[in-house]
């Protein structure tokens, strides 16, 4: 009967741990839909997600909000879905090329400039990126671990896929440092009424307790910072430690957020990744 007793007891501890993490995650997702829904002009609400429940897949609307809080369903797909005729307004324009210097822009990088050899040289090389004309549509897609105003950055060419952009401490450059050919210089261009945010990848140690990942994500959102995605990737019994996507306006946002993390008592760790 003891070992009964005590099995029943440690299902219980098992079910209650679950119950905790998944209100955890719901909560943090109903912030990111939240935040989402309001940068679009919109108001996110339980009784509106519910319709769509069975689209997405769930159950109800908890287990809907914790698929967004561990990335698993993106907001932008649910503000979609309750929105269907939402439509994003705002358009990049680029900024006229600098022949004189070689500068220019590209539809993609909104917030960027760059240099890259000319189309003869280009073509010498092998190069499978044109720069005037279509190459004003090239893509530029951020490294992993992303880059944001105040880094230094670099773009590195990859033949049929566009440009990829890397801060220039970032550990991936080291895998070109054999091929020049593929550096393409680039410089932030941006425009004062931009309105962009930037991702940044970290890295956030907390204690394993109860309420820990929404006080991250409250910390997060109390410095306006955005939250993209956020994956788990250990745990040990007394720590969680957890990569988050950022979206921030630039360094200083970035640096400014990771500050108040760490002034958490429930984080011992937070730290930007390849920063």
């Amino acid at each position: 009967e003891t070992v009964a007793v005590t099995g029943k007891a440690r299902s219980a501890i098992r079910r209650a741990t679950r119950l905790a993490i998944r209100r955890q995650y719901a909560g943090l997702g109903q912030q990111m839909l939240s935040r989402s829904f309001q940068r679009s002009g919109k108001t996110f609400t339980r009784d509106g997600l519910k319709p769509y429940i069975a689209k997405f897949g769930h159950k109800d609307v908890d287990d809907a909000m914790a698929a967004v809080g561990r990335g698993e369903l993106a907001a932008a797909e649910v503000l979609k879905a309750v929105h269907p005729d939402f439509q994003d307004s705002r358009v990049t324009k680029p900024t006229p090329r600098s022949e004189e210097d070689g500068w220019f822009n590209l539809r993609t990088g909104a917030g960027m400039m760059f240099r890259i050899p000319s189309i003869a040289e280009a073509e010498k090389r092998g190069l499978a990126i044109p720069i005037r004309g279509a190459g004003i549509d090239t893509p530029v897609t951020f490294g992993p671990d992303g880059a944001v105003p105040g880094d230094r950055i670099v773009g590195i060419l990859e033949p049929g896929r566009g440009i990829t952009i890397y801060p220039i401490q970032a550990d991936q450059l080291m895998a070109f440092d054999d091929e020049p050919d593929r550096w393409v210089d680039v410089r932030w261009d941006i425009d004062a009424e931009m309105n962009a945010r930037f991702p940044a990848r970290v890295q956030v140690a907390v204690s394993n307790e109860p309420g820990t990942l929404a006080e991250v994500a409250e910390t997060i959102a109390a410095n306006d910072a955005n939250i993209h995605s956020l994956q788990t990737v250990t745990t040990a019994p007394d720590i969680t430690t957890m990569v988050i996507d950022l979206e921030v306006w630039d360094l200083q946002h970035l640096t400014r957020t990771l500050n108040q993390l760490r002034a958490k008592t429930c984080v011992s760790e937070a730290v930007r990744m390849n920063g």
